[in-house]
C-alpha cells in the first residue's frame, strides 16, 4: 500500500523552493487544511562580493502563490481580504515541471486597485505578458481584473549569472510594490503607474490629505534651509513662497496652533540666511 497519493502540487512547490532559492531565503507557510493564500515568503537576497568573500545581502521579502497554469486567478472573498491586508509585494508564480521552470508574474498594482475600490466581490488577477499602459479591466458591475504583468523565469539550466539578473528584474520590481504598498499604508493615496501618477480623492484621503499637506510643507522649508546654508542656489521668491504658504495655513486655521513639526521648520527657514536679491 503506498504511503500517500501523488500530489502535483508538493511537486510544484518544491522544483518552485529550489529555483528561488538561488535567489532568495525561502520559507513556507505551516501546512493546514486550508490554503492560505500563499505558498511561499521569500527574502530577496544579492550577492556582494566586498572582498575575497561573497555575501548574500537580504533585499526586499514577497509572497508567491504557485499555480499549474496561466489560467486566470478568480479570487475567493475571503483570498480579496487577505491580499488587501498584506503588506509585501505578492506574486503569481507558474511552474513548468517539464521545463523546470517558474515564471514569475506581478501583482505590483493590487494596491492601486484595493484603493480605488475598497470592497471587490468579484476579482480576478489576470496574467499577462506585459502592460500596455493600464493596470485594471472591468467596473463596479460585473467586477474588476487585474493585469499582473510578467517579471521573468528561473529555469533548473539557468547559469548563475542568468538567475541573478532575473532575480535584480525582480528586485526592482518588489521595490515598486512596496512603494505602492507604502503609500496606501501611509495614507497618501499617491501612486506611481506606468502613465504617470495616479492620485485617489475619497472618503478615506478627505481625512489624511490635509496634515499629508503640512508634512509636505514642513519638508520644504527643512529643505530651503538646507540649501541656503550649504550656499546652494536659491531665490528670494521661492523662500518668500513657503513662508507665504505657511502664513496663509496658519491664518486658516483661525488661532489653533500649527503642529510643532510645522512650526520647528518655519524657524529653522527664518533663521537661514537670505540668498541674495
Amino acid at each position: 500500500m503506498p504511503l500517500a497519493a501523488t500530489h502535483s502540487g508538493w511537486e510544484n512547490e518544491h522544483l518552485a523552493t529550489y529555483l528561488l532559492s538561488r535567489v532568495a531565503f525561502v520559507a513556507s507557510p505551516l501546512k493546514v487544511a486550508d490554503d492560505v493564500g500563499t505558498d511561499l515568503f521569500c527574502t530577496l537576497f544579492e550577492r556582494v562580493k566586498p572582498d575575497a568573500t561573497e555575501l548574500l545581502v537580504p533585499r526586499n521579502s514577497i509572497a508567491v502563490q504557485l499555480k499549474s497554469s496561466r489560467d486566470d486567478l478568480r479570487l475567493k472573498p475571503w483570498q480579496i481580504e487577505y491580499l488587501a491586508r498584506l503588506e509585501i509585494p505578492y506574486y503569481v508564480g507558474v511552474v513548468d515541471q517539464s521545463q523546470m521552470t517558474l515564471t514569475l508574474f506581478s501583482a505590483r498594482y493590487l494596491p492601486m486597485l484595493i484603493t480605488f475600490r475598497g470592497r471587490h466581490s468579484v476579482l480576478t488577477l489576470e496574467l499577462v505578458d506585459e502592460l500596455d499602459g493600464a493596470y485594471r479591466k472591468g467596473d463596479d458591475e460585473s467586477g474588476y481584473s487585474l493585469l499582473c504583468p510578467m517579471v521573468g523565469s528561473f529555469c533548473a539550466t539557468d547559469s548563475l549569472g542568468q538567475a541573478q539578473t532575473t532575480a535584480a528584474t525582480l528586485r526592482q520590481d518588489a521595490r515598486d510594490g512596496l512603494k505602492a504598498i507604502a503609500s496606501r499604508l501611509n495614507a497618501e493615496y499617491i501612486f506611481d503607474t506606468l502613465n504617470g501618477v495616479e492620485i485617489f480623492a475619497g472618503a478615506d484621503s478627505a481625512k489624511t490629505f490635509g496634515e499629508n499637506f503640512m508634512r509636505r510643507l514642513a519638508e520644504a522649508l527643512y529643505n530651503m534651509a538646507w540649501l541656503l546654508n550649504n550656499h546652494e542656489p536659491v531665490t528670494c521668491a521661492e523662500v518668500d513662497f513657503y513662508l507665504e504658504t505657511y502664513d496663509r495655513l496658519e491664518a486658516m486655521v483661525d488661532g489653533e496652533p500649527l503642529p510643532a513639526y510645522l512650526q520647528a521648520a518655519r524657524v529653522e527657514l527664518e533663521s537661514a540666511p537670505r540668498p541674495p536679491v
